[in-house]
């Protein structure tokens, strides 16, 4: 068991921990006692996961600019080429070769 002041696993380490408990309970060699003290840890390493989900999700959301399961929208303004150089008056942009 870790400390109370101990940090959490990484996310990959505690999956990679959880699966190795779940094979060692599924394999059956475990005594009950040894068998229930791997479930505890193993729900502990699930709440764990789900901690860090929820958290990355958060961070998502609020990187996505997400409230309430919708994005929040913004008007994008957005002026072509061409109506900046009408409005400065120089003339058309120089063509290029697309080739």
């Amino acid at each position: 068991m870790t400390a109370p002041d101990t940090p959490p696993p990484r996310f990959e380490l505690a999956l990679a921990e959880l699966e190795r408990i779940l094979r060692e309970l599924e394999d059956g060699t475990t005594t009950l006692d040894d068998a229930l003290a791997k479930y505890e840890r193993g729900v502990a390493l699930v709440r764990t996961c789900y901690s860090q989900l929820d958290s990355a999700e958060q961070r998502i959301r609020l990187l996505a600019g997400v409230t309430d399961g919708k994005p929040d929208l913004k008007s994008f303004e957005h002026t072509a080429t061409v109506e900046k150089v009408k409005k400065r008056g120089n003339g058309p942009p120089a063509q290029s070769d697309p080739y």
